[in-house]
Order: structure tokens, then C-alpha cells, then sequence
């Protein structure tokens, strides 16, 4: 081979050169996106048991209030009213780390808060 052909081959392969490195080394494929936890899929779900016994509790309350004005005694009724109160706190405090324990609880709070203003709405007639 001559000179001139050397030249045209060496330009050719550094003309083609880049183009093969792109084709013969593959791109890196995207890291895969991490598959939802039960918590991060529960999280929303607490949050709206949690809001709804929010929305309870101050209903109860008032209506607890109602009460004691009236001079009613509800004490077993402030006693259960009570113990919906620390559940839903409890709730709170845990609702990012364990959502299903926390959902349990507000669920739990909500049937006591229910119950609750049932028997007050009774009483109150």
C-alpha cells in the first residue's frame, strides 16, 4: 500500500472511530426507581383517619362541654373521651414511622368518638 492510502485509511478510522465506540459501548441504563413501601403507601391513609377523628374529637368535646354545663353526669363518657384523646395522640407521634399501626389507633379513636356523641346527643336530647 501506498503512502496515500495509508493516509485514507487512517483517516477513515478516525472518522469512523467515535461512531464505533458510541455503537459497541452501551449507555449506562437508568437506576431503577424503588418499589413503594406499605408505609409510603399507607402514610395517606392515616393522615385521613387522623383528620377524621380530628374532626370527632372536637365535636365530642363540645358536646362534652354541653354536658357538664347541664350538670350531666358523663363521667364514663369523659373517661372513654379520654382514652380516644391519647389514642389519637399517639397516633400522631408514630404516623411517619409505622402508618398502620397509626391508622389502627385513629380508626380505633374514631369508633370511641362515635360512640362517644352518640350517648351525649342521647343524653343532651
Amino acid at each position: 500500500m501506498n503512502v496515500k492510502g495509508l493516509v485514507v485509511l487512517g483517516m477513515l478510522l478516525i472518522a469512523i472511530y467515535p461512531a464505533a465506540a458510541v455503537v459497541v459501548v452501551p449507555l449506562n441504563p437508568p437506576a431503577p426507581s424503588a418499589p413503594p413501601t406499605c408505609n409510603s403507601m399507607m402514610s395517606a391513609t392515616a393522615y385521613n383517619a387522623s383528620s377524621s377523628a380530628f374532626t370527632l374529637k372536637g365535636e365530642a368535646h363540645t358536646l362534652l362541654d354541653q354536658a357538664v354545663e347541664q350538670g350531666l353526669n358523663v363521667s364514663g363518657i369523659a373517661e372513654s373521651i379520654a382514652e380516644a384523646d391519647a389514642l389519637l395522640e399517639k397516633a400522631q407521634k408514630i404516623a411517619w414511622a409505622n402508618p398502620i399501626p397509626s391508622n389502627n389507633m385513629a380508626i380505633e379513636a374514631i369508633s370511641i368518638y362515635e360512640s362517644a356523641i352518640s350517648d351525649l346527643e342521647a343524653l343532651l336530647g
